[in-house]
């Protein structure tokens, strides 16, 4: 998806963090006093036939801050998330005690008080189905199990116009411009998740939809993708073996803007949108809540929130190992956003030996020197050297440290 990087590219003082006002090729940050000096080279500094120079830093970027969401029932960080500073968030865990497989759901909107953005996170629907005529008398579509909505099984652009779009957008000239799957969170998702359905057959699909309608007065575009997971699982029956299947629709989560700035900010809202982590001492006390709902032990918000408060007083339910885990593959997540970040941002990352510390200075270049002063000059010419001819000392800077 096409997008105006301008929109996101913020570049800070490598010295005091302190945003820096776009100057052309020489920035100095009117707080501490640090230069930053970029140099082409003169090939890189003629413009190529047909192409538009690049600019070498670009401003007037959105500050993200991480958000922790505390779930009220046990008083534990449920799940913190990337959000633009200004903005404001709504929304949290809400606990489903009559659906004691999956308790919880998480919705959450984060919307810019100034204009029509918005981000958007909705719970996931759950499903089954049987292919046991009988079980279909029992159990009418439409109708509950166990908290399940008894549903047959549809593809994932079903689901989105048949139960999502009319439970959650109900508008009047509401279009569909665009439509086809969400490729790159479908794997994501298959990636994650394949292991989880033991003993059944698991597959997926997903779906990504354009849409625009008017919003007082206003015309807006919005995007909504998600992703559908199938387990079926064959058990013995009376007339033969019965296909159980339980299925569900999320990863759910839509951007809104107006219609002119929706595509610039694609990428900010999918920054947003994989900045979301859950905290596994929480996960580990909805998994205790699960066994008690299972087990019939649990039956109200009232049990659910006394027993989630006692297990995260005296929490010791994550072994050394799986916490180690969890913790490596988190640090595997923040690589992974952090670099996505950077790429947005238009930096690189560097090591400064002057002051011991990384930095982030503006990307494109090859090399990278500071002085103990906390000037900085960047280049890509490869025959350029800063110590020639000056009476200052520059230290190459390294790549950065873990």
């Amino acid at each position: 998806m096409a997008s105006n990087q301008n929109e996101f590219i913020r570049l800070d003082c490598p010295r005091c963090g302190a945003t820096l006002q776009d100057e052309g090729d020489k920035l100095t940050c009117q707080y501490c006093g640090a230069k930053l000096i970029l140099k082409r080279s003169a090939a890189s500094q003629r413009p190529q036939p047909g192409n538009r120079q690049n600019s070498s830093t670009v401003v007037n970027g959105l500050t993200l801050n991480s958000f922790a969401y505390y779930d009220p029932q046990s008083g534990l960080e449920a799940f913190s998330i990337l959000v633009p500073q200004g903005w404001q968030v709504s929304g949290g865990v809400t606990w489903v005690p009559t659906r004691p497989a999956a308790p919880v759901q998480i919705s959450l909107q984060i919307t810019n008080p100034d204009n029509l953005d918005v981000f958007e996170a909705f719970p996931i629907l759950y499903f089954t189905w049987a292919n046991n005529f009988m079980m279909q008398m029992s159990m009418p579509a439409g109708s509950l199990y166990f908290g399940y909505e008894v549903r047959k099984p549809q593809a994932a652009c079903e689901v989105m116009r048949q139960v999502i779009l009319p439970r959650y957008r109900r508008v009047p000239d509401l279009a569909v411009v665009d439509e086809g799957p969400a490729t790159e969170l479908q794997q994501f998702v298959t990636r994650e998740q394949a292991n989880q359905a033991q003993g059944g057959q698991y597959s997926t699909d997903s779906v990504r939809m354009r849409l625009h309608y008017t919003l007082n007065d206003q015309l807006v575009a919005e995007e909504m993708s998600g992703v559908a997971e199938y387990t079926r699982i064959l058990a013995p029956g009376m007339f033969g073996n019965m296909e159980n299947i339980y299925w569900s629709m999320g990863h759910l989560t839509s951007f809104r803007s107006s219609r002119e700035r929706l595509e610039s900010y694609a990428d900010l809202y999918r920054t947003i949108a994989t900045s979301i982590k859950l905290n596994p001492a929480w996960t580990a006390v909805v998994q205790q809540v699960i066994q008690g709902l299972t087990n019939n032990t649990l039956r109200s918000i009232d049990q659910i929130g006394a027993l989630s408060r006692q297990i995260s007083r005296t929490f010791n339910e994550i072994s050394d190992m799986n916490m180690k885990g969890w913790q490596e593959r988190s640090a595997a997540y923040d690589r992974m956003s952090e670099n996505f970040s950077q790429a947005i941002r238009g930096v690189d990352p560097y090591y400064d030996p002057n002051t011991g510390q990384n930095v982030e200075l503006p990307s494109g270049y090859t090399q990278a020197w500071s002085t103990p002063l906390g000037e900085y000059i960047l280049s890509d010419d490869p025959n350029f050297n800063p110590n020639i001819g000056s009476n200052q000392t520059w230290t190459p800077l390294t790549s950065p440290k873990e």
